[in-house]
C-alpha cells in the first residue's frame, strides 16, 4: 500500500512540477521560452502528463 501512495504522489508532483513549470516559461518575460505561444503549452503539458503516468507506473494493479 506504500508504494502505492508513494508512487502517486510521485507522479502527481512530477505533474504539477513540469506542467506548471512550462506556463511559468512562457509568460515570464526574462525566460527564455517567453512568448512561445500556446503550441509549446500544449507539447509541455503532454509531456508532464506522459512523465506523471510513467513514474505512477507501480501503483496499476497487475
Amino acid at each position: 500500500m506504500g508504494d502505492i501512495f508513494l508512487s502517486e504522489v510521485m507522479g502527481t508532483g512530477l505533474l504539477v512540477l513540469l506542467g506548471c513549470g512550462v506556463v511559468a516559461n512562457v509568460l515570464l518575460p526574462k525566460s527564455k521560452g517567453f512568448d512561445g505561444g500556446w503550441l509549446l503549452i500544449n507539447f509541455g503539458w503532454g509531456l508532464a502528463v506522459f512523465s506523471g503516468v510513467w513514474v505512477s507506473f507501480a501503483s496499476v494493479p497487475t
